[in-house]
């Protein structure tokens, strides 16, 4: 896993290769739908988050929104080419006659039709294929005429900029990865922006260390969860807060996290504060995921989890696949 984690900007290398060269004729699309599970859905998340002048909706269940007509792009995202919940939101947006776009390593849905499709390489568990799964994503975007500039630059800067950071990421994720050890980490992004981080964060320590770990996003938990931090005084103990700091985020929810420092002092361990590094979004974000996903491994190593293997997930598909 320690391997497949370093290889993210080798994948985005890679990705930015496989975009078809193909011109696609402009069509007045008004939102993107993007549809996708797990290590596949998250890109749908990110990409988002990067681009809030597009109206992109991320899908994660069996259906789609009813409002999805002809003006909608969907881009449809499975690793593997089989996931059941993807292959029935294909099913479902090909009636609707949108838009389609397909990313895949093959499997049923990467035989199935689209106005343009993306090969990835498979083999990868797909929480380790962020690089090729997110890669083709703005371009997606490009090609539909949904943003102006082409994106080849910008993701070719952020591969090379990790590949520059790639140690010392690991290197600060292996310290920190010290501090989770036993603990409940409970994860707050202080913008819209770093949700989707937080997000990738609980999903890498739940899939490879193994753990539980609990997500809210300020200010909307400054209205609700703040109340109920410290009770039951019996996990107090356990709980390792976690602050993903946007640098952009707004100049109110910075004051709120320094106060929740105050709110929370002497409760629980002392709090882990990430300060993003990169001199854009794009490269801030990748860089936090990256050091999230090392943790999320270092974590595992610690306490003789294997990282690859994810039974209950394999066990709960074996048995939908008998229904």
């Amino acid at each position: 896993m320690r391997d497949i984690i370093s290889s993210m900007p080798e994948q985005m290398l890679t990705a930015i290769q496989l975009i078809p060269h193909i011109a696609i004729k402009k069509k007045n699309f008004d939102k993107v739908l993007v549809c996708g599970m797990g290590g596949s859905g998250i890109s749908g998340e990110i990409l988002k988050a990067l681009y809030p002048a597009v109206h992109i909706i991320s899908n994660k269940d069996y259906t789609i929104p009813q409002y999805v007509a002809h003006n909608t792009l969907a881009i449809v995202i499975s690793y593997s080419g089989n996931t059941e919940e993807t292959l029935s939101n294909y099913a479902l947006l090909r009636k609707k006659g949108t838009g389609m776009a397909i990313i895949s390593s093959g499997g049923q849905l990467f035989n199935k039709e689209a106005d343009i499709k993306v090969k990835i390489p498979g083999g990868l568990p797909p929480r380790g294929a962020l690089g090729y799964l997110f890669t083709p994503l703005p371009f997606m975007l490009w090609k539909f005429h949904l943003i102006r500039t082409n994106p080849k630059t910008g993701m070719t800067e952020l591969a090379n900029f990790l590949k520059r950071k790639r140690k010392t990421i690991e290197q600060k994720a292996k310290n920190l990865s010290k501090r989770f050890i036993e603990k409940l980490p409970v994860i707050y992004a202080n913008s819209s922006t770093y949700m989707p981080v937080a997000r990738r964060w609980q999903c890498q320590l739940n899939e490879n260390a193994k753990t539980l770990a609990h997500i809210n996003i300020i200010p909307e938990m400054n209205h609700n969860e703040i109340v109920g931090l410290g009770r039951p005084e019996a996990l107090n103990a356990a709980i390792l807060p976690v602050f993903l700091n946007d640098p952009r985020a707004h100049k109110r929810n910075k004051a709120r996290v320094a106060i929740m420092y105050r709110i929370i002092k002497g409760l629980f361990s002392r709090a882990i504060e990430i300060k993003p590094q990169g001199n854009n979004a794009l490269k801030r974000i990748f860089w936090t995921i990256m050091l999230g996903d090392f943790i999320s491994y270092y974590l595992a190593k610690a306490t003789n989890i294997d990282p690859l293997p994810v039974k209950r997930i394999d066990y709960l598909k074996k048995e939908l696949s008998k229904l």
